[in-house]
């Protein structure tokens, strides 16, 4: 073989290798982890309200099947705890950290810790506030979840059908440490808001009026929300004076609305009181009537999501959002879901033929 000859083959074989151990990097780089390897943690506010061990129930069910390992992690409503949980998440280098912030303005080192460690940080239901390092946002349609509510208390009042009133209503709101709340409050307001203006509806306390969400920020407890009303209806409802509505933005408010109005002599079957979440303690008010509706946000639908999203990533995939939410830091790619109104006229198929609860737990046996 002529020198040339040994030259030009040497190249060729060493391109032809050369390209092929590039195709095996491609390979490699655009490969999936094996779930097996990965733990993903979980950081749940606390156990006290229903919805946060059932979420974490329904995230454990979906990712085990698919292979991860799991570290769940319950704040006991404090924010320190909270911080150092997922602090400790990341110094674990776990890969994915899901997190429903019990105060969504004070994560920001915890999670600037998980986004060094190369976590994917996906905020669950409430977003985390002024940090570029949260990647994804899954929640449910804030604003939705108080026109819902707002809607209901219109149409039981029959003020869509042209009544006049005046109804007299109180409105509560939530934490005000949950950037959740006033969104809620904002989505309610803009259904009543017409109806404050014409007269038709009143409000003796005048707490929360002109979309002034923090005169009515008080803790997602019944404890908080069966003080406040025994306050309001000590201070404006007394001498007979008939209250209409209550605007309870989530179920554990509601259960201490309903229990203000017993202690006061108020049948609270004459009261229109919303809620959220569809605690079990509470269905069986709504069939009762004590509680005229709650708005579901399926858990199992959440984690979906949730689950999804991460299989995405984990697999090179850009995970399906429908829009960007601004925690003042970033545009956080946000998939929203649809709440939903239960009443008691839809208890059954909703929540009981779907296996959410019994039918003896619901209070219809």
């Amino acid at each position: 073989m002529k020198p040339t000859s040994k030259v030009l083959l040497a190249a060729t074989v060493g391109f032809a290798a050369l390209s092929l151990a590039a195709c095996s990097n491609s390979r490699s780089s655009s490969s999936s982890t094996d779930p097996k390897s990965i733990t993903v943690g979980i950081s749940m506010p606390d156990k006290a309200l229903q919805r946060w061990p059932s979420a974490a129930k329904d995230l454990k069910k979906d990712l085990v099947k698919k292979g991860y390992k799991l570290d769940i992690q319950y704040a006991n409503s404090s924010t320190s705890t909270q911080s150092q949980q997922v602090q400790n998440m990341a110094n674990k280098g776990e890969k994915y950290i899901v997190i429903a912030a019990q105060d969504g303005t004070t994560l920001g080192p915890a999670v600037a810790a998980a986004k060094k460690n190369g976590a994917t940080v996906i905020a669950y239901d409430r977003l985390i506030m002024n940090t570029p390092d949260v990647d994804y946002y899954a929640t449910y349609n804030l604003q939705g979840v108080g026109k819902l509510q707002a809607q209901s208390i219109v149409e039981k009042l029959g003020l869509d059908k042209g009544a006049k009133g005046p109804f007299n209503i109180e409105l509560l709101g939530g934490s005000a440490t949950d950037n959740n709340a006033p969104q809620f409050f904002k989505g309610a307001m803009s259904v009543l808001d017409p109806y404050f203006k014409s007269g038709a509806l009143v409000s003796q306390s005048k707490k929360g009026m002109n979309d002034n969400f923090q005169q009515v920020a008080i803790d997602w407890t019944q404890k908080a929300a069966q003080n406040e009303m025994q306050t309001r209806l000590t201070s404006f409802y007394n001498g007979g004076k008939k209250l209409d509505a209550v605007l309870a933005p989530n179920d554990a408010q509601a259960f201490g609305v309903i229990s203000a109005l017993k202690a006061a002599g108020v049948d609270p079957t004459k009261v229109v009181i919303t809620g959220q979440d569809c605690e079990t303690q509470n269905v069986p008010l709504i069939v009762k009537g004590e509680q005229y509706m709650s708005v579901y946000k399926s858990d199992v639908k959440l984690a979906d999501a949730v689950s999804q999203i991460i299989s995405d990533v984990n697999n090179k995939k850009t995970p399906k959002t429908d829009s960007n939410s601004n925690n003042g830091k970033k545009d956080v790619p946000t998939l929203q879901l649809t709440p939903q109104t239960i009443t008691k006229d839809n208890v059954k198929s909703e929540l009981v033929d779907t296996g959410y609860i019994s039918a003896k737990d619901a209070g219809l046996n």
